[in-house]
C-alpha cells in the first residue's frame, strides 16, 4: 500500500521508529526511510546545528551512538546527509482483538494460522480484528506492546481474557468474560532497566514504561533543527581565516560594505603604492588639481586608508593585539553573509519606493513603524529577506518527554554503517531584526546582572558585549556558555523572537508556519516562513511592507499576557500559555521569560538557569 506525504510532514511524522495511523492497516511504525544524498546540502553547517543540539543533552549516556560531528573527517565518515524519500513501515502494534469473541491474538500468530486479513481465525465467529491502541514508552526510547496477561483469572485462566479498552489508560482492564467481565488485572507498566533509570529516575514510577495511546505526541519526539543552507561559495571570503576583523566591523554595523570589499579595500592602503602611478597623479595634481581622475584617485585612496582604519579599530574594539585572537564561530559567519550576500530590503528603501508611487501615507507609516522599533521595543535594524536560504534536519527523536534533561536522545537506524540525518531545504522569506546594543548593556546593568558604567556609543557597547559577554559566541558543552549576562542576553533575544512570532497573523501566516534562527553573538534572529513547496504567498514581505507598525504595536502590547497567569508569572513568565512553541524551536523552549521584557519573577531550572530571581526593569519598560 502506497501513501504520498511531503517532506516535511515526514521530518515530523513519519520518522523511523514513528507511529502513525494507515488508511488500510490502522496502526503502523515506520521502519526505515530511504535516503538519497543530496549535494546541495551544506554539510559544515549541518555539522554545527547537529553539534549544538547533541549539547542539549549534556552527558555522554543521553546521546550515546552519535559520533562527535564538529571534526570534518569525522562527520563524513560517521554521518550521512540527505533527504528522505520512499518510507517502509510495518503494523504495530501487533496485538489484535475480535469485536464479536474478543479472544486477543498476536499477528504472528495470525500469520502462521493462515488467517484471513482482518478476521478473526475462529471459523464460528469470523469477526473483524481491531489493533490495540495503548503502547508502552521509555524517556530512554523503548518502546514496547503493552504487556499481556497471559496467566488470566484464576477460574478461567487465559480461556475468557479480553482488553476493555475505554479508550483511556486509567479505565482501561484486562477482563474475563466467563466471570461476567470481572476486572483480572490493569495496565501493567513494564520495568525498565536503562541508563536513565539508573542516572536520572528517582522513583519507581520514573523507571517503569508509560502506557500511552498510540495518538499521544509523547510516543514519539522528533528532534528537528533548523540551520542555514548557503552555498559554499557565498561563504568563501567570509570563511578565509584573515577575514576576522572585518567579520566584526560588519557584524557590528561599523560599516555598510560587505566583508570582500572591506577587506580588499584594506589589503589596498596596506599596499606601497604604485610608485610609477603615484608620480603621474602628483603631476598631474599640480597642472590640473581638479582633474576627474585625480579626485577619482585620491577619493578612493582615502576610501582604502579609512577602511583599513576601521580594521584597526575593531582590534582595540575586541581588546585583542593580533587578529589570530579574534573569536568568530562560524554561525558568525553565516549572520554576515546573511547582511551581505542576501536580497534585503530596509524601511528607507521601502518607504522610498512608496513615496515614487506616490503612496506618502505607507511611507510615513512604516517610517514611523522603524521609530517605534527603535525607540520603544529597543530593536536598531530590521530588514525584510526575499532569499533566506534555509533547511531542517531531524537529528533523532526522544519519547516521552522532549526535554534534553527528561530524556535520552536517540539515533535514527543507521544507513551503511552511518547515522542518517534527514534533511530538507528551501529558499524562503524571512524577517531579520537586531537589538540595540546600547540598550541591551543599560539592561544588563539597571538589573544588576553586571556592574560598570554605560558605553557613551554603539562601538564601544559592542566592545563591552565582546569583551564581557563572551558566552554569547560558545556553543552549550563549554563552560562559559551559561555566564549570567550571555544567559539574560539569549532570554531576552529568545523571548522577543517567541512574542513576535506569537502575533504574526498579520502575515497570513500560522506562528506554527513559521521558523526563528537565532543569533546571539549579533544580538539577531531571522523569523522565516517553513515554506518548502515552490508556492510563495509572499506574506512575510507584505507584513514589512504594509502591517509592520501594526505587528510591532501588537507584539509589545499583548506579549505580558498569558491565559495561565498569575501562576505562569510566578514561575517564571514562560509557559505553553504565552512563549512556548510546539514545534520549531531550536533550544526546545528553554532560556524563555517574559520578565526580561517586562519585569517580574524568573525562576528556571537546570542548565541556562539565570542566576537572579527577577527582573527590576524589563527591556521594554526601561523608560
Amino acid at each position: 500500500m502506497r501513501f504520498s506525504r511531503g517532506r516535511v510532514q515526514v521530518l515530523y511524522s513519519y520518522l523511523p521508529g514513528s507511529l502513525f495511523p494507515h488508511d488500510q492497516y490502522r496502526y503502523c511504525k515506520v521502519t526505515d526511510i530511504v535516503l538519497r544524498e543530496d549535494s546541495a546540502v551544506n554539510r559544515p553547517a549541518v555539522a554545527e546545528a547537529v553539534s549544538e543540539t547533541l549539547r542539549h543533552w549534556q552527558n555522554d549516556w543521553q546521546r550515546q551512538g552519535f559520533a562527535d560531528p564538529r571534526d570534518p573527517n569525522t562527520f563524513a565518515k560517521n554521518y550521512v546527509v540527505g533527504v528522505p524519500g520512499e518510507v517502509r513501515f510495518s503494523p504495530y502494534p501487533e496485538m489484535l482483538q475480535c469485536q464479536e469473541c474478543l479472544k486477543v491474538y498476536l499477528l504472528a500468530h495470525l500469520e502462521r494460522l493462515h488467517a484471513a486479513p482482518g478476521l478473526c481465525p475462529d471459523a464460528e465467529c469470523r469477526g473483524h480484528l481491531n489493533q490495540f491502541q495503548f503502547v508502552q514508552a521509555h524517556n530512554c526510547g523503548r518502546l514496547e506492546q503493552i504487556y499481556m496477561n497471559f496467566r488470566g483469572c484464576e477460574k478461567h485462566g487465559t480461556a475468557g481474557l479480553y482488553f476493555h479498552d475505554t479508550g483511556r489508560v486509567m479505565t482501561a482492564r484486562w477482563r474475563c468474560r466467563l466471570c461476567g467481565g470481572a476486572e483480572v488485572a490493569r495496565l501493567r507498566q513494564t520495568p525498565c532497566n536503562c541508563a536513565y533509570s539508573e542516572q536520572v529516575a528517582n522513583s519507581a514510577s520514573g523507571r517503569r514504561m508509560r502506557v500511552y495511546s498510540i495518538s499521544d505526541p509523547a510516543v514519539f519526539r522528533p528532534v528537528v533543527v533548523p540551520f542555514v543552507n548557503f552555498d559554499e561559495e557565498q561563504l568563501i571570503d567570509i570563511l578565509e581565516p584573515n577575514a576576522k576583523m572585518a567579520i566584526l566591523a560588519r557584524l557590528w554595523g561599523l560599516t555598510e560594505l560587505p566583508v570582500s570589499q572591506l577587506r580588499t579595500h584594506a589589503n589596498s592602503a596596506n599596499k606601497d603604492s604604485d610608485s610609477e602611478v603615484e608620480t603621474l597623479i602628483k603631476a598631474l595634481e599640480e597642472v590640473d588639481p581638479n582633474n576627474e581622475r585625480v579626485r577619482e584617485y585620491r577619493s578612493k585612496q582615502r576610501a582604502c586608508q579609512e577602511q583599513a582604519h576601521l580594521l584597526k579599530r575593531v582590534l582595540d574594539l575586541a581588546g585583542v593585539e593580533l587578529e589570530d585572537g579574534l573569536h568568530i564561530r562560524r554561525s558568525t559567519c553565516e549572520h554576515v553573509a546573511v547582511l551581505d550576500t542576501l536580497k534585503s530590503e530596509t524601511v528607507q528603501n521601502v518607504a522610498k519606493r512608496l513615496r515614487k508611487t506616490g503612496e506618502e501615507v505607507s511611507a510615513l507609516r512604516i517610517e514611523s513603524a522603524q521609530r517605534y522599533a527603535n525607540e520603544v521595543m529597543g530593536l536598531s535594524e530590521i530588514l525584510a529577506l526575499e532569499d533566506f536560504p534555509v533547511g531542517l534536519c531531524a537529528v533523532g527523536y526522544t519519547r516521552v518527554s522532549k526535554s534534553p534533561s527528561e530524556s535520552i536522545l536517540n539515533p535514527f537506524p543507521a544507513v551503511e554503517g552511518r547515522t542518517p540525518l534527514y534533511t530538507v531545504t528551501t529558499t524562503t522569506e524571512g524577517i531579520y531584526f537586531r537589538l540595540d546594543p546600547l540598550k541591551v548593556v543599560m539592561w544588563l546593568l539597571r538589573n544588576g546582572i553586571v556592574a560598570g558604567n554605560l558605553p557613551s556609543s554603539k562601538a564601544d557597547a559592542w566592545s563591552w558585549l565582546y569583551r564581557r559577554c563572551s558566552g554569547l559566541r560558545c556553543m552549550p558543552h563549554e563552560e562559559e556558555y551559561y555566564e549570567p549576562a550571555a544567559t539574560a542576553i539569549r532570554t531576552l533575544l529568545h523571548s522577543i523572537s517567541h512574542i513576535l512570532l506569537r502575533n504574526v497573523e498579520w502575515s497570513g501566516y500560522s506562528a506554527q508556519s513559521l521558523g526563528e534562527y537565532l543569533m546571539p553573538e549579533g544580538l539577531s534572529c531571522v523569523l522565516y516562513a517553513n515554506r518548502y513547496t515552490e508556492a510563495n504567498i509572499g506574506g512575510l514581505l507584505t507584513l514589512f511592507e504594509q502591517e509592520l507598525k501594526s505587528w510591532l504595536e501588537a507584539s509589545y502590547q499583548s506579549g505580558e499576557d498569558c491565559v495561565f497567569d498569575p501562576f505562569c508569572a510566578e514561575g517564571g513568565s514562560s509557559c505553553v500559555g504565552c512563549l512556548h512553541r510546539e514545534y520549531g524551536c531550536p533550544t526546545f523552549n528553554r532560556e524563555l521569560s517574559r520578565s526580561t521584557l517586562y519585569g517580574g519573577m524568573i525562576s528556571h531550572q537546570g542548565p541556562g538557569a539565570l542566576p537572579f530571581s527577577d527582573v527590576s526593569s524589563g527591556y521594554w519598560a526601561q523608560g
